[in-house]
């Protein structure tokens, strides 16, 4: 019978875990005492409101911009209108327009036909639909005519007999959440 973790069990697991561990506190390592006196003495000697880096240079597509009082100002397009459109992207009317379009051509050749048998032959444009055995909305079995032959729609048999069954499934215990903690 397999096993699984609950919400009841994941209580008790994180309250586990909690026990055993403690956060990390930023920079701070809890394990080791490694903050040395080089280090102490390299981080006393630095000014207050220091920064490491001061930008020298800031280009924009190889056009250099100025810098002054260590800020760089580049200016950068909020509006889709503002961009020039060279390669042809689509607005939302046009996209919609295009969907409406194509769903147009579909419906229009769209047939189907309703048979006792299925003929010899098919027309590749047309669902044949024959009665099944089924009720309420699915009446019909539906095939297409494709190389010469019918074409069953919607009949692929899945095996899953390889899967577990939510009834195989048992919650892990409380004991056996101890014993992965030890």
């Amino acid at each position: 019978m397999a096993k699984f973790l609950d919400q009841a069990g994941v209580g008790t697991l994180w309250g586990k875990i909690k026990e055993k561990f403690v956060l990390k506190d930023g920079n701070k390592v809890l394990s080791t005492n490694d903050y040395t006196t080089t280090e102490k003495q390299k981080l006393s000697g630095i000014a207050t409101g220091a920064q490491v880096n001061v930008i020298e240079k800031v280009s924009v597509n190889g056009s250099a911009l100025p810098v002054t009082t260590k800020g760089v100002n580049v200016t950068v397009p909020t509006k889709v209108s503002q961009v020039t459109n060279d390669s042809g992207f689509q607005t939302a009317s046009q996209v919609s327009s295009a969907i409406t379009k194509a769903v147009e051509g579909i419906a229009s050749g769209f047939k189907y036909s309703v048979v006792d048998a299925l003929p010899q032959t098919g027309k590749s444009d047309t669902i044949y639909l024959k009665a099944n055995s089924g009720s309420g909305q699915n009446i019909y079995d539906e095939f297409i005519w494709v190389n010469s032959k019918w074409e069953q729609l919607g009949t692929k048999q899945i095996d899953l007999s390889g899967y577990m069954k939510k009834t195989d499934m048992v919650a892990l215990t409380t004991s056996e959440i101890d014993a992965i903690c030890v």
